[in-house]
């Protein structure tokens, strides 16, 4: 493909295996290799090994010498339809909590190794931290990542902890301190931090139905306003309250964007 060649980021092989499944349109569910190839615009032997490695997946099902889309390709638009919902029902307890401390709220995924904001609620407060929806940052850089990072296995944990990473010295996580706030996350459901440019920080995850990590929310304050104590006193039962109707919420999948 001479878009492969242009763009050298582009993995050729998931281009292709995208073109098989883009083949398949509502006005022809099942199709052969041939049609399959000639739409693809792929040779028959690799719109073959792309198919067969679809089928073996369960993307695709075989009725015959036709091929059909499973029900499982659901699944790929069904975690973007969850990651819209899930900062839909966060946002009225992300604003509740903002209006409360009159502080900056967040909400942020894990994206690989980076922390993404999908959902923010600013203060009315001058030189307050400002989020932008979408951007993202090294986990380990933030309370917020941090409570991700607590959801991955410890093997996934070594390996991130083993990579090399160039920039600032922000940029290079410390393995000791990294693991003893995921230690904490996991054993009290919260963590706070705070930063040389005088930011407290206090987030906490939220889980879905298998207490696996979906999200993490979190308050952040600068250290001449709030002190350690009532990140902890004042601010944390009222994040984790607001983490319990998060999950409720998702977990029993409403999706109501103004319920309080």
């Amino acid at each position: 493909m001479a878009e492969d060649r242009a763009e050298p980021e582009v993995l050729a092989s998931v281009e292709r295996g995208l073109a098989v499944l883009r083949a398949f349109r509502p006005e022809q569910t099942a199709m052969t290799l041939s049609e399959v190839a000639k739409a693809s615009g792929l040779d028959r032997a690799s719109a073959r090994r792309f198919l067969h490695t679809l089928l073996a997946r369960a993307y695709l099902r075989a009725d015959g010498q036709q091929f059909r889309l499973h029900p499982s390709v659901l699944e790929l638009g069904n975690a973007y339809l969850e990651a819209l919902r899930l900062p839909r029902i966060a946002l009225p307890h992300l604003r509740s909590l903002s209006a409360r401390f009159n502080e900056p709220v967040s909400m942020a995924v894990l994206d690989g190794d980076q922390a993404v904001h999908v959902a923010h609620v600013p203060s009315n407060r001058l030189m307050a931290a400002i989020a932008t929806i979408g951007s993202a940052a090294p986990a380990h850089r933030s309370a917020l990542g941090r409570a991700l990072l607590a959801g991955k296995p410890d093997e996934w944990l070594d390996g991130y902890l083993a990579a090399g990473r160039s920039g600032t010295p922000d940029d290079q996580p410390d393995p000791a301190t990294l693991r003893a706030d995921i230690a904490t996350v996991r054993r009290t459901g919260w963590l706070t931090t705070g930063s040389e440019a005088g930011v407290r920080s206090i987030a906490a995850p939220v889980r879905d139905t298998t207490s696996t990590i979906v999200a993490a929310i979190g308050i952040s304050s600068h250290a001449d306003r709030v002190s350690e104590s009532t990140l902890v006193d004042t601010m944390r039962p009222a994040l984790l309250e607001a983490v319990d109707h998060i999950q409720q919420a998702y977990t029993r999948g409403e999706d109501d964007a103004d319920r309080p």
